[in-house]
């Protein structure tokens, strides 16, 4: 027996004992032959080795080798556990995700078979109808054109869904309407720069986002994820639109017979006043949209031709004309016209479209305001508006007895006539009758029973346009959505749903939804900054309910407020606010069950 292997007997480690035998193996060529390794062979050698080399193991040796054998054992089972559980873990949820990207697949199928479907029926239904549009349109041109050669006439075919013809025709309005801004925008800056005007503004600007707390919620809510959260909220917000309030009356009958299309018509017209007190930018774009043409002789037009043929008057008609911005910011643009053939006195009242008009828009500080809260801004605004119109309307007035008192805007402009007509109403300002038609005004004012006479008023909302639900109040309740949202998808999200969501792969999950639904909205406002509302009685909001044709929906005040508090995001929340766009609307409204 070799040194080595009593050395290894006589420390009774059978470690030591069988590396020393692995040594012995290795160079004893009796025993163990490198070039034929092969299992029987290693076996005879351990037998060979066994009978010549007894192995002395002790019982101690036995319980040193177990303890240590069970302590490897122990150390590994854990690990082995863990990484099984957690690969079963994974698989569970690879196979639910499977099954519910299985069942999403198959939901958009359906979904598309049943659009193909009702789309197949709407364009069987509608056929006639575009037929019956197209024509009217090309008689319309037709007329024109006979009437007055000498004009040239550009035309787009009527909008359809689907064609070239209605993106061409909405991209044309919106590089219209966005040139106007842009241009409008470079001559109040440079008429604010050489009047040093910008800087006031600015400061209270400044200071209303740091009073209001606004600064610090954007601040906390803005960052590389907010495209993702926008989209995400306006995912789940779409969901539960599939099932929201409606009417109960979808307009009063009243509306519907005596008279119920001259409303219509009287709504389509003051429109285009509100339109026009853009100025030509915003008039050829709704023509673009809305009607499909452009007319090259308009481009060049005195101001005042343009706004009197876009509301179908003679210039004359215009008396007061305070349309081009020219440095003074105390009152917002407006124009004043009679209308002979309805006799009536118009006041139109121009919405945004200037840095400094957006923020009038934004400083939403309440003041006291004929005997309720009103914002700030455009509660000032109708006043100056008033002093600077108020004596040219008082003398038609009195001049044409019997005639009605109509003020309209658009947006920024619908929001200050709101509050103008309160004024008339609670002042007496005018002897003659007075209503209102206010295209997307925002919340301005509180209580509703502060006003004089409610049901003068009526606002109009397009389709998805965000203006009309937009104040202090709202706006926190967005940031706050937001940061649930954000806190929700970063710490129970992987980021491949997230950016599977953003992109439309997969739809909303169950707990996403669940999450939303639990989220409260401030139970409380700012001091200076209430949950104001739409001083109208009634909120007309027009909805796309069938191809290039619209429906409507009219809700009281109390059930906007009650029932669509908050803002809706939506990717044409800011296009259908647009003046071309409310054109659009009123020009393709579906009046097939309203009486004459």
């Amino acid at each position: 027996m070799t040194d080595a292997m009593t050395s290894s007997m006589q420390s009774a480690d059978p470690f030591d004992w069988f590396k020393n035998s692995a040594i012995h193996f290795s160079s004893s060529k009796p025993y163990f032959n490198s070039s034929r390794s092969s299992a029987l062979e290693v076996g005879r050698s351990v037998v060979a080795f066994s009978q010549r080399n007894y192995c002395p193991f002790s019982m101690e040796a036995i319980s040193v080798l177990h303890r240590r054998v069970m302590a490897v054992a122990n150390w590994i089972r854990p690990a082995i556990t863990d990484g099984f559980q957690r690969m079963v873990q994974k698989m569970a949820v690879f196979q639910r995700e499977a099954i519910e990207d299985h069942q999403y697949h198959m939901e958009q199928l359906s979904l598309m078979r049943d659009d193909l479907v009702d789309q197949l029926n709407s364009n069987l239904a509608d056929a006639g109808d575009h037929l019956v549009l197209t024509a009217q349109k090309r008689a319309r041109l037709m007329q024109k054109s006979l009437l007055e050669p000498n004009k040239r006439y550009f035309s787009f075919t009527p909008r359809d869904k689907g064609t070239n013809f209605q993106e061409l025709r909405e991209g044309v309005s919106a590089l219209l309407s966005v040139g106007g801004f842009i241009i409008s925008s470079a001559e109040s800056l440079y008429a604010n720069y050489q009047s040093k005007a910008l800087s006031k503004p600015m400061e209270g600007f400044e200071i209303f986002m740091e009073k209001s707390g606004l600064e610090e919620e954007i601040s906390h809510t803005i960052n590389a994820h907010l495209a993702v959260d926008l989209t995400l909220l306006s995912s789940i917000q779409m969901e539960h639109w599939k099932n929201r309030y409606l009417p109960k009356e979808p307009l009063p009958q009243s509306f519907r017979r005596n008279g119920g299309k001259l409303f219509w018509r009287e709504a389509k017209r003051y429109m285009s006043y509100a339109t026009a007190a853009y100025g030509q930018a915003m008039i050829h774009a709704a023509d673009v949209e809305a009607r499909g043409n452009f007319e090259f002789e308009h481009i060049g037009k005195e101001p005042i031709e343009a706004v009197a043929d876009h509301i179908d008057l003679k210039p004359e008609d215009i008396h007061l004309l305070d349309v081009d911005y020219d440095g003074d910011a105390k009152h917002l643009r407006h124009f004043v016209a009679i209308d002979h053939e309805n006799k009536k006195v118009v006041l139109t009242i121009r919405g945004t479209f200037s840095p400094q008009e957006i923020v009038v828009d934004v400083c939403a500080f309440s003041t006291e305001f004929c005997g309720g809260e009103a914002h700030s801004q455009m509660a000032s605004m109708s006043e100056r508006v008033w002093e600077n119109a108020g004596p040219t309307i008082v003398k038609l007035l009195d001049e044409h007895p019997g005639y009605e008192f109509i003020v309209t805007g658009h947006s920024l402009g619908a929001g200050t006539a709101c509050l103008l007509t309160i004024l008339v109403q609670s002042k007496k300002l005018v002897s003659a009758p007075t209503r209102c038609f206010a295209f997307a005004s925002p919340p301005v004012f509180k209580p509703l029973d502060a006003v004089p006479d409610i049901n003068a008023i009526t606002n109009f909302v397009h389709n998805n346009d965000m203006v009309p639900f937009l104040s202090v109040y709202s706006v926190r309740n967005l940031l706050s959505q937001l940061r649930s949202i954000q806190s929700f998808a970063h710490s129970r999200m992987s980021y491949q749903s997230r950016f599977r969501m953003f992109m439309g792969w997969k739809k909303l999950t169950p707990a996403i939804m669940k999450h939303h639904d639990e989220w409260k909205p401030y139970e409380e406002t700012l001091k200076g900054a209430p949950e104001l509302q739409t001083p109208a009685a009634r909120t007309i909001w027009l909805q796309e309910k069938r191809e290039g044709f619209y429906d409507w929906e009219c809700y009281t005040a109390e059930e906007m407020l009650e029932h669509y508090p908050n803002i809706r995001v939506h990717p044409e929340m800011l296009t259908d606010h647009l003046a071309p766009s409310y054109e659009f609307s009123f020009e393709h409204l579906w009046l097939e069950d309203v009486e004459d």
